[in-house]
């Protein structure tokens, strides 16, 4: 039986008990109204979408994925550079990812808030990759002189699971201001785990797009890839609340 008056059978609501459901509708309409936009989402069925991407000429969509494949180039080329068309500024990715083992262990180079040669880059190496191995390193570059791409050293981690090639992982990235930290696990798993956060005091990038670069011998599957214009919008990777939104509302309201 619920108490505070009310009177089994009788259909009366109390005005108390109205007022609280009121409110708790108001507040969900506010998370509602606050929730984020979609900026963009491909699962990869059928051809490449020319209107959400500008590809480079090693981008293949086949069996519902983006294969990136690229089999010559030194790595500074146009044609080792393929971007997105949406522009934004603070954002939610999430996507996923398998790195190639043929014709040699891959990495992903996944850029974001990029323009032709400017950008932020996010590289993550398998643990049987080469280089530094189960990494996750961050970069920047500010046009088309090389000598600008850079890595932010102090920032690289390792990753808090074992990545290697041929196999599906799932990760997260957002930006929100000059503040970016990723997530990753593997693909199907509930809760993903925080790689590494950083803030970039100089404030380089402001906006773009999100992109891909690849060099000799690179090779990667994407899908599913999903772009909000919320960092927070981005589903299984970010802590979640014990009780949900709505339970703690409601518990909020009752006291």
């Amino acid at each position: 039986m619920i108490g505070d008056g009310f009177s089994p059978g009788s259909g009366f609501v109390p005005a108390r008990a109205t007022a609280m459901v009121c409110a708790l509708a108001c507040a969900l309409t506010l998370c509602h109204s606050a929730a984020a936009a979609v900026i963009m989402k491909d699962d990869f069925e059928g051809k490449l979408n020319a209107d959400l991407w500008a590809p480079a000429i090693s981008w293949n969509v086949d069996g519902g994925v983006l294969e990136i494949l690229r089999d010559a180039g030194d790595g500074n080329g146009p044609d080792d550079f393929g971007y997105g068309v949406d522009v934004f500024t603070d954002f939610g990715l999430q996507m996923d990812f398998r790195l190639g083992s043929e014709p040699q262990a891959s990495k992903i180079e996944l850029l974001f808030r990029a323009t032709e040669f400017a950008f932020y880059q996010l590289v993550i190496t398998p643990a049987n990759g080469f280089g530094r191995k189960n990494s996750a390193r961050w970069y920047r570059r500010e046009g088309e002189d090389r000598g600008t791409w850079k890595e932010y050293t102090e920032f690289r981690a390792e990753l808090p699971i074992t990545v290697t090639t041929d196999a599906w992982y799932s990760l997260g990235l957002r930006g929100n201001g000059f503040d970016f930290e990723v997530h990753i696990k593997e693909r199907g798993a509930l809760n993903a785990q925080l790689v590494s956060a950083w803030t970039d005091a100089d404030g380089l990038h402001s906006e773009g797009t999100i992109g891909f670069h690849t060099n000799q011998g690179h090779n990667y599957k994407i899908d599913n890839v999903a772009l909000y214009d919320n960092p927070a919008d981005i589903q299984g990777f970010l802590p979640v609340e014990p009780l949900g939104k709505a339970a703690l509302a409601w518990a909020t309201l009752k006291r």
